[in-house]
């Protein structure tokens, strides 16, 4: 089996990453017959709801102490106790005491959206090392908003993947005033890297959700949050039209794993100098929520 590595900021070390289902997602994904079963069914909207119904069961509680258990989960920082989680899912869109996560303090900072493993692109065009070579991601059917593909043509990406086991409640980068969300409706396509890393094109037929969030010191931002296999729903739980400050919740994934992107207008801001030099090595970069990925340009 394939093993995952990434650089851990907090531990300045390139980290194995622990895989669910890894023996299943190296037989989907490299075999005949895997690639067969997506087609006809793991893609399809039917299995993550059948996995949301499961996973919101009161019976499905009882995956929780083992769950946490191979993963290593702090439970420390959950707002609940475990006892007091009604489903899986319950759980896996636990919220955390605000300590748990603080919000860098600077006010040029853009904040992680999410704890996650990031991949940061100066310009939307140039991406590769951790893709395939040539692979191109063609904003306009990111977006499908032409006017948008033009404001942010060339401007800076980031990619932030939450594992299974990740917190997956997503938040602001900036203080900002958010427009209306707008859904695009797709596939439901793993984005574990053993898929994308081969196709990028799965970030272009995956559900997603997209809102451009207008800030005062850099620009638009367009942030897009993607469903995959097993995600029941992308939800938001903010207001629209209304300031919000970095670092306060925009919404949470159900379960699965899922992916944010972030869009930046072209010469807006600089990202911070280790995503960079990790991502041009092939590296994702281990950050947590509220923590610092880039600075506003002056």
């Amino acid at each position: 089996m394939k093993k995952l590595f990434f650089y851990n900021r907090y531990t300045n070390a390139v980290e194995e990453e622990p895989v669910m289902y890894g023996k299943m997602l190296q037989l989907l994904y490299s075999t005949t017959i895997g690639q067969l079963s997506m087609l006809l069914l793991i893609k399809r909207k039917i299995f993550s709801m059948l996995l949301g119904w499961w996973y919101s069961r009161p019976a499905s509680r009882r995956q929780i102490p083992q769950f946490i258990e191979k993963f290593d989960i702090k439970q420390d920082s959950f707002e609940k106790k475990v006892t007091d989680f009604t489903s899986f899912n319950d759980f896996f869109v636990r919220k955390l005491k605000p300590y748990c996560r603080p919000i860098a303090p600077n006010y040029d900072v853009i904040s992680s959206s999410v704890d996650g493993r990031h991949l940061a692109y100066e310009d939307v065009n140039d991406i590769d090392s951790f893709f395939v070579k040539g692979e191109v991601l063609d904003i306009d059917d990111l977006i499908k908003n032409e006017k948008l593909a033009r404001q942010f043509a060339h401007g800076s990406i980031l990619f932030s993947r939450l594992s299974i086991f990740d917190y997956h409640r997503f938040h602001f980068p900036v203080t900002c005033t958010p427009g209306k969300t707008f859904l695009i409706n797709g596939k439901y396509s793993s984005v574990h890297p053993f898929a994308v890393k081969e196709n990028i094109g799965i970030f272009l037929e995956n559900k997603r959700m997209s809102t451009l969030l207008h800030t005062k010191k850099c620009g638009d931002i367009l942030m897009i949050e993607i469903g995959a296999t097993g995600v029941g729903s992308i939800k938001q739980t903010f207001t629209p039209n209304e300031l919000i400050l970095r670092g306060s919740e925009k919404g949470f994934f159900e379960f699965g794993g899922s992916t944010v992107i972030l869009i930046f207008e072209k010469g807006k801001i600089k990202f911070s100098d280790d995503l960079l030099t990790n991502t041009h090595n092939g590296l994702e970069t281990y950050i947590l929520m509220g923590d610092e990925i880039a600075r506003i340009v002056q």
